[in-house]
């Protein structure tokens, strides 16, 4: 018999059109010993008003208006009146399926947990899904495992609001205000505690691409830009921490460098940002190289992009032509 009660943090800012899409799709859970927290982030939309519509609906929801912080900042306020024995994030223009708290904690209770996770789908808004990864069988983490998967990021995905925490596991760990990408440090701090983790294999939260306004549409921001580079912090810190695991946190690294010089390659004003990226992949090369982790093709884009910068831009942009946007 499944027994606590699951806090659910919702921030929100500026996403009237999706908003109780969101909001259902939480209050409809198969769960149903909840404490929905919507956090209005100063929007100026009719958020603010929703959020206290919804909230004559169900006594299990509770609203925050509070002035614009971020997302981060949006986080921190509920979870600082967040009185589950549980937590979970939603973003407030994604929705989730019926079973997402459901599964997620009966798999955390089943292995004795302190982290369930689930794969999630991407959605678009012409009603398209595509479930993300491959479908797998249960795998559990122990010790440094769960750390090592999170850095290697193969199976566990880098994101707070597919994931299930136990409370006391989350205890004064905060996210980091005024950055984008914040679920890293965040999640590299939870999973250096080294919990018992548990990770599904359904797809049950839905995350939607590239809206208008959202953090993540076009060409990334100097806030998404700084949140790459932070990974060096990571790194660092896995080093001193954990150094066995630095490798996996190099691989990682390397990962979001690439994509983020991906991104920026028609980009003339982020040219320092690019020779920063071009520094460190020629500086770790022999590393890289020679890790058995690195996939035989990411290999081959740093040595191009390190040693022949010119060739690389050309195969990027007929590999996007013919093959679409590259996802590293």
């Amino acid at each position: 018999m499944l027994c606590g009660t699951v806090s659910v943090v919702v921030p929100i800012y500026n996403v009237e059109e999706y908003l109780e899409k969101c909001v259902q799709s939480i209050l409809t859970q198969t769960y149903r010993d909840l404490e929905i927290i919507l956090v209005d982030d100063g929007s100026t939309d009719s958020c603010g008003q929703l959020c206290d519509l919804l909230l004559e609906k169900d006594d299990r929801l509770r609203v925050i208006h509070k002035e614009n912080g971020g997302l981060s900042d949006a986080r921190n306020a509920g979870l600082e009146i967040a009185s589950g024995d549980y937590i979970a994030f939603v973003d407030s223009d994604d929705f989730v399926e019926p079973g997402f708290i459901q599964v997620l904690m009966e798999n955390l209770e089943k292995y004795s947990a302190d982290v369930s996770c689930c794969r999630y789908a991407n959605v678009w808004e012409d009603g398209r899904r595509e479930p993300v990864g491959e479908d797998h069988q249960i795998c559990v983490y122990e010790g440094t495992d769960g750390l090592r998967e999170y850095l290697y990021g193969k199976t566990m995905d880098p994101f707070v609001w597919n994931k299930l925490y136990r409370r006391e596991l989350i205890g004064q760990t905060r996210f980091i205000k005024g950055i984008v990408g914040e679920d890293n440090p965040f999640n590299y701090e939870i999973f250096a505690k080294k919990p018992k983790t548990v990770l599904a294999g359904e797809a049950n939260y839905n995350y939607l691409q590239a809206r208008k306004g959202a953090i993540t549409y076009g060409v990334p921001s100097p806030k998404r830009i700084d949140s790459v580079f932070r990974w060096e912090t990571i790194r660092q810190q896995c080093l001193a921490d954990y150094p066995d695991l630095e490798p996996y946190a190099l691989r990682r690294q390397t990962l979001f460098y690439v994509g983020l010089y991906n991104s920026l390659i028609r980009e003339k004003q982020y040219l320092s940002e690019r020779q920063k990226i071009k520094v460190f992949l020629k500086e770790h090369y022999g590393e890289i190289k020679h890790n058995s982790l690195f996939e035989r093709t990411v290999k081959t884009a740093v040595f191009l992009l390190v040693y022949f910068p010119h060739i690389y831009i050309i195969v990027m942009r007929l590999y996007k032509k013919v093959i679409g946007e590259a996802k590293l």
